[in-house]
């Protein structure tokens, strides 16, 4: 009998969206490349929140040099504003412009297409029940995440770690992502 590992088909799945995705990227986000798009989304997802350059280089594990040269590019290429705000004139909120917006919607009729190909052929219960099995999944890879880190808890590994992710448990696979924002600083 052939087995499969699952952990391995999964991993070539997500490779296999990333690839998809890159190729059917709109034209009008290929502007704003691998790294700026993942930035605009996530500001895009965030709008009722205030994001700052600090909230950048923790959410996808940058150092401030790279989150700053990251930044300017993409304020230079028009997809961004910093404005200041009033409470802390250190601090300027990141704001998407309308140009970026445009991206934003291009990319999102994007993902829905490659979605709705996703699960063609899938019966609702069948997708619903996937979407039950990879959220029990990642519940058992959290704990056991926790009780590895509980049980490494010296300070050489301590700085090693990766941060925790917010309640919103969001998955996007933002350490991948430290590389190519490096690449476009440059």
């Amino acid at each position: 009998m052939d087995q499969h590992v699952l952990s391995v088909e999964m991993r070539m799945l997500t490779k296999a969206v990333d690839r998809y995705l890159g190729e059917t990227m709109p034209e009008s986000a290929r502007a704003a490349t691998g790294g700026n798009a993942r930035i605009i989304i996530f500001l895009d997802r965030n709008r009722d929140k205030p994001i700052y350059q600090h909230t950048i280089e923790q959410k996808f594990c940058i150092t401030r040099s790279t989150a700053s040269r990251v930044l300017a590019l993409m304020e230079k290429k028009g997809l961004i504003v910093r404005e200041p705000v009033p409470h802390d004139a250190r601090l300027k909120r990141i704001v998407l412009t309308p140009a970026a917006d445009d991206i934003v919607a291009d990319l999102k009729a994007n993902g829905e297409r490659t979605e709705r190909l996703l699960v063609e052929g899938l019966t609702p219960l069948e997708q619903e029940t996937l979407r039950m099995c990879i959220r029990h999944m990642r519940d058992n890879i959290d704990e056991a995440q926790k009780d590895f880190e509980h049980d490494h808890e010296g300070p050489r590994f301590r700085e090693t770690m990766i941060p925790e992710r917010g309640p919103d448990r969001e998955r996007d696979d933002d350490m991948n992502d430290m590389d190519d924002m490096k690449e476009e600083s440059k």
